[in-house]
């Protein structure tokens, strides 16, 4: 009988043992999982990415990742084409662009995720003409030289409005050019005309380089922007996405409610005078939520792509965009 009592003393002593271990050890697992977060994130904007620069000016994004140790590192680029290629190569993780360099880059195999929206603004892009030049319409640009940045939603826009204007592609001259080349190209005559978006649109009304012969507020394109996430990083880290995305929303509430402070913090960081944002400022809806005609305007841009032969593959639009952080967040 002692014997048997032993055994059994000796029996629970090894289960409590086993089951402490699998306790502590589930303990440090989870600790594990709530400690898991990059080392850095790598934001990538341009000077049109207006929350961001806000966000940047106010220290907003260090603010929420400093007691996690993240650093926060910017990238600079000039449109979004380059962003998709710095996507590809692991060297950014977020990223604010229009809508035509993540449908292209999902057709090319880049795993990226439309997270949110960065604002919808009527008028974003623009074709513009010399002040002094001859021409009343789209249509009189017939033959002439037109630059955008191909590849970039403006480009779409161009497209778009010729095809509106009874013109196609190759009734013009299309040529590649980046947006900060533009008032150049206007005032040494090289161009007749150049398809943009803001702030390069003020920037070169207000140098009186140009002056607006049409824009998207026609409704011949809808000019939204977008914030994307390379999806291996946002699938890894999904807090640190969703954090992401309440440092845009604070400071989208920021330039709502307080437009003059916002426009003075954008246009020092962005190195741009206050007038050249003040448009995009004052005309954007800054609600992040995807909307249906978002969809729609992304679906037309598939569709361009599709039809010019420049798709490299074709996919599902609704596989483009991942809403669970933002509603993460919304329902926090």
């Amino acid at each position: 009988m002692k014997k048997l009592k032993l055994f059994l003393l000796l029996l629970v002593s090894l289960l409590v043992v086993v089951l402490a271990g699998g306790c502590s050890s589930g303990k440090v697992a989870e600790t594990e999982k709530k400690v898991e977060k990059p080392k850095e994130i790598h934001i990538a904007y341009q000077n049109s990415s207006t929350i961001i620069l806000l966000a940047k000016a106010k220290g907003l994004y260090e603010e929420e990742f400093a007691k996690d140790g993240i650093d926060v590192k910017y990238d600079l680029y000039l449109a979004g084409p380059p962003m998709i290629e710095a996507f590809a190569g692991g060297r950014a993780d977020f990223a604010n662009t229009g809508d035509m360099p993540p449908v292209s880059a999902r057709s090319a195999g880049v795993d990226i995720k439309v997270i949110s929206r960065a604002g919808y603004t009527p008028g974003g892009n623009a074709l513009l003409i010399r002040p002094d030049a001859p021409y009343k319409s789209v249509a009189d640009l017939k033959g002439q030289k037109i630059a955008v940045p191909i590849g970039s939603s403006a480009h779409h826009y161009l497209i778009l409005l010729l095809k509106q204007s009874g013109l196609s592609a190759s009734d013009v001259s299309i040529v590649n050019l980046p947006a900060t080349d533009h008032q150049a190209a206007l005032e040494t005559n090289n161009v007749a005309a150049v398809a943009t978006w803001e702030p390069w649109t003020s920037v070169l009304e207000n140098a009186k380089a140009g002056k607006i012969l049409a824009d998207s507020s026609s409704g011949v394109k809808r000019y939204v922007g977008v914030f994307l996430a390379r999806n291996e990083f946002a699938q890894q880290y999904p807090d640190v996405t969703t954090r992401f995305l309440k440092v845009n929303e604070k400071a989208a509430e920021f330039i709502k409610n307080h437009p003059d402070e916002a426009l003075e913090l954008i246009a020092k960081e962005s190195k741009l005078p206050v007038s050249a944002i003040t448009r995009t400022v004052k005309t954007t809806d800054w609600d992040s939520t995807i909307v249906a005609e978002d969809i729609a305007g992304f679906q037309q841009v598939k569709d361009f792509l599709k039809d010019t032969k420049i798709l490299k593959k074709d996919f599902d639009i609704q596989e483009l965009f991942d809403d669970r952080y933002l509603k993460k967040l919304k329902q926090s």
